[in-house]
């Protein structure tokens, strides 16, 4: 690494400073504003992930009919398989410079990644919903805590909580990262007396007991499934963060920090959800946050309320940037202000849905098996697609529309949407999840969910047999090599 890059590693630059707002949108990362080290991903994804949605998650497992070993065990699988997937999806940003969900134009073609950004798009939408729905009903028990039981404090609860999530996504990279170092410490402490106050109320004997499904390697199997969907959801996002670091950052250390630091995250709160849920007899209800006064304080609800509240808006925050970049990537004329008020917008009419006809529990449940059925695939076409170019990407090519060398025939490249295809069926053909249930595997086969194992191993491999030989991607990886790294550090 040159000096001039080493002294941009640790420092911020103009372009990208904390508390002010980014000036880089999807366009790659220029070699003049490249700064940052892994370790800021360690911290980051700490902050972004602890909050009270993946303690639900946790709860999940066990509401499947587990018992608490069984639902731990499969906490402890689909983490450490889902966040190496993320890890694996962290590595494009330095060599691209551009956000995560454009390292599909490598893959599909500059029109064939149309398809997986819509997709993402809807995923990160959601997501920026489903967190909101959790802060806003935190925010609506403290403000009752307060007096105030007027019907629109729901509202006013969404509007406070928007507002704070669109800020910070609006200030952009460097004040994402600076905030959820932070957030992550404060929350980390409060969750920690969430688990000292109901660690009491679990009884171990008792635990072994919870178990409704008759904790059977089928639904063992379920269980895991939607632990390994929390993470890989993540998954399209991933470079969005590491995209500023310098291109010759090692990919293995990346992987290692951004992967790891969820992992820590994850299990730190998923394991808060089990017991939890253990104390309340095996599920947290429709009203996750209402069951809180079951065993805690008074004292501690309040502080507490507002750890869901801050945890909320720190995992949101980077969906909410990953949206409006979303938008961006799919050609729509806008600036990313105005598409984060696009996201405001999408978010208040799915609380309206979830306040009047939806219910909250049931409705993540589902979300989380969709996640997989096309992330999945997608994350192992992408992360082959790195390891079959050696890292290398025309970084000079990424904004070209109609030439360049991911333009490929008429802007698709087949063998990916073709792989990608394959293994959003093998997905379904082999689900056995609350979302659907294949005939296969109900009348047949009788397992449990196989959906993102086989799904990441149909879209890799169909995807590294289609195009390895493919003349298109021939000539696109071989001038890759040639000029990729030279165009990744000059742009």
């Amino acid at each position: 690494m040159s000096a001039h890059q080493s002294s941009h590693s640790h420092h911020a630059v103009d372009a990208d400073k904390a508390w002010s707002i980014e000036q880089h949108a999807i366009d790659p990362i220029p070699r003049e504003d490249r700064h940052g080290t892994p370790a800021e991903l360690f911290k980051m994804w700490i902050g972004a992930n602890t909050n009270y949605v993946v303690v639900v998650t946790g709860a999940l497992a066990l509401s499947q009919g587990l018992s608490l070993w069984q639902a731990l065990l499969a906490i402890l699988v689909g983490n450490a398989l889902g966040c190496f997937v993320l890890g694996l999806t962290t590595i494009m940003g330095p060599k691209t410079g551009t956000s995560g969900i454009m390292t599909s134009r490598s893959s599909f073609g500059q029109l064939g990644s149309f398809l997986p950004k819509a997709v993402s798009l809807i995923s990160a939408l959601s997501w920026f919903s489903i967190n909101s729905v959790v802060a806003t009903q935190a925010l609506e028990t403290l403000l009752k805590m307060g007096g105030f039981h007027s019907h629109a404090v729901v509202w006013v609860s969404l509007a406070i909580i928007l507002a704070a999530e669109i800020v910070l996504a609006i200030f952009g990279h460097a004040t994402i990262i600076a905030a959820e170092k932070w957030i992550a410490l404060i929350l980390a402490v409060l969750f920690a007396g969430l688990a000292t106050f109901v660690l009491p109320h679990t009884s171990l004997a008792i635990a072994s007991q919870v178990n409704h499904g008759g904790g059977s390697l089928s639904t063992w199997l379920i269980a895991m499934g939607i632990v390994f969907s929390y993470p890989i959801g993540w998954a399209n996002f991933a470079s969005d963060y590491s995209r500023y670091f310098p291109a010759e950052t090692s990919w293995k250390k990346i992987v290692l920090a951004a992967g790891g630091g969820q992992f820590v995250a994850l299990m730190f709160c998923e394991v808060i959800g089990v017991l939890f849920a253990t104390a309340l007899g095996g599920s947290l209800g429709e009203d996750p946050v209402s069951q809180l006064g079951r065993f805690l304080p008074t004292w501690f609800i309040v502080p507490l309320l507002f750890a869901i509240i801050l945890g909320g808006i720190a995992a949101n925050v980077p969906n909410g940037y990953t949206a409006g970049l979303g938008l961006l990537a799919l050609r729509i004329p806008i600036n990313r202000v105005t598409s984060l008020a696009i996201i405001a917008l999408f978010t208040l009419s799915f609380r309206v849905v979830t306040v009047f006809y939806g219910q909250f529990f049931d409705m993540y449940q589902v979300f989380l098996n969709y996640m997989v059925f096309w992330t999945a695939p997608w994350a192992a076409i992408v992360v082959v697609d790195y390891f079959m170019r050696g890292g290398h990407y025309r970084a000079d090519d990424w904004m070209k529309w109609g030439s360049g060398a991911y333009w490929y025939t008429n802007g698709i490249f087949w063998p990916g949407i073709i792989a990608w295809v394959l293994g959003i069926v093998a997905s379904i053909v082999f689900s056995n999840s609350p979302t659907y249930v294949s005939p296969l595997m109900r009348d047949y086969l009788g397992w449990g969910d196989l959906s993102f194992e086989c799904s990441l191993l149909t879209g890799g491999v169909a995807y590294f047999l289609l195009a390895r030989r493919h003349p298109l991607f021939l000539r696109a990886s071989a001038s890759d090599r040639l000029r990729g790294d030279v165009h990744s550090t000059s742009i």
